[in-house]
């Protein structure tokens, strides 16, 4: 279990409160509120942990304290993405460091996992990236953050095949991730409902070496467009045997896709130029007042003054820690773990970085869906779904 030290901070630091132009000067109380953090910050999957870190501590940045002086301290574990892994570290967090709420970058595999004891312990989670319908499903303390599987993969069905006119399509799967085969599902069931055809379902095996003939059997049944809610590594393979092909289909991620290739395949970039993605965000999609303030905080930063760009998993993070600090706000004990899960789960319109967040009493986010185009290295805009 790691805490890192405490972002610096002036004693009496003058801090905009969300939704507010005025700049109150806060007060420390001389107390201290734990909140948690669970991700990946080691192993395969560590971009999504630490760039969700490094959102959150830019949200301490701006936010350190409560509206009661309560000072905000992180403590983080490293749950590498495994299951049972993460169950081990919140029992910690919420026994020993006795957290009052955690916020998680873990993929849907764990946050499943972690349901049972979040109910048990009466911890509030409020999951980031974790996308699969049954996130909430059966809990009454795991939250989400992002939208599901089902609005993704629905929206991205309809969207292929009533403003592209697309009839045929074919889809691949990561086995090992029920993250990848539940979108996928969702994806497969709405396109078929609609008159589409599902002409393959690649499922794609941890160490697979030989891709090619299925991408040939592929272009022999010629869909005119790939689903890949898939590793981003898995879609550069196909993007690559396709080329090899000299066959140029259309092509779809899913959510984090742009993210991962900046961060880990930089170098072919431009290979995925073009490419459809599903996001929680996208460049010149306007941004809130929230938002537009949060960039202007970030370029004084160290990372915005070397000109790094925010990823999703970043942008993520701050919306998290600012709609969790608000739930705590509006507790009369900012570390009633009750009170807090009950206050995340009536959060109505929250002032996200481009849209507005409603979180339901069964724990499901209610915000939009952006579907990009790749270009330039960028997410841009094509539409907004709600």
């Amino acid at each position: 279990m790691k805490k890192p030290i405490p972002l610096a901070v002036l004693i009496f630091l003058a801090l905009w409160i969300h939704g507010c132009d005025r700049k109150p000067v806060i007060e420390p109380s001389g107390k201290t509120i734990k909140i948690g953090l669970i991700a990946p910050l080691s192993g395969p999957d560590e971009l999504k942990g630490q760039e969700g870190l490094r959102g959150m501590q830019f949200g301490m940045q701006m936010q350190p304290y409560l509206q009661n002086g309560d000072r905000i301290e992180l403590v983080t574990a490293d749950d590498r993405n495994d299951p049972a892994l993460a169950v081990h570290v919140l029992q910690e967090l919420a026994a020993k460091e006795n957290v009052a709420a955690i916020i998680t970058f873990s993929s849907s595999d764990p946050v499943l996992a972690m349901a049972k004891v979040a109910d048990e312990n009466k911890t509030p989670i409020l999951a980031a990236i974790a996308t699969h319908p049954d996130i909430t499903r059966n809990n009454a303390f795991i939250s989400q953050l992002c939208f599901d599987d089902r609005f993704q993969g629905t929206t991205a069905a309809l969207f292929v095949r009533d403003e592209l006119l697309v009839d045929k399509a074919a889809v691949f799967v990561n086995s090992n991730s029920v993250y990848s085969r539940d979108l996928a599902s969702q994806f497969e069931k709405k396109f078929e409902s609609i008159g589409g055809e599902i002409t393959d379902r690649i499922v794609l095996a941890e160490g697979d070496a030989e891709l090619h003939p299925r991408i040939k059997m592929v272009q022999d049944h010629s869909p005119e467009l790939l689903y890949l809610p898939i590793k981003a590594a898995d879609v550069l393979r196909v993007i690559r045997e396709a080329q090899e092909l000299q066959w140029k289909p259309q092509m779809m991620g899913s959510d984090g896709l742009l993210s991962a290739i900046i961060k880990q395949h930089k170098k072919e970039l431009h290979l995925f130029e073009g490419m459809l993605a599903i996001d929680f965000f996208s460049h010149r999609a306007g941004l809130t007042p929230f938002g537009k303030k949060a960039r202007d905080a970030y370029k004084h930063t160290p990372k915005g003054k070397e000109g790094a760009a925010s990823t999703t998993y970043s942008t993520l993070g701050v919306e998290g820690y600012v709609l969790l600090l608000g739930a705590l706000n509006r507790c009369s004990d900012p570390a009633d773990r009750e009170c807090i899960n009950a206050k995340i789960r009536s959060t109505i319109n929250f002032q996200g970085i481009m849209g507005n967040i409603t979180i339901r009493p069964d724990g499901k986010a209610e915000r939009p869906l952006y579907i990009n185009t790749i270009e330039d290295g960028r997410a841009e805009f094509i539409v907004k779904v709600y």
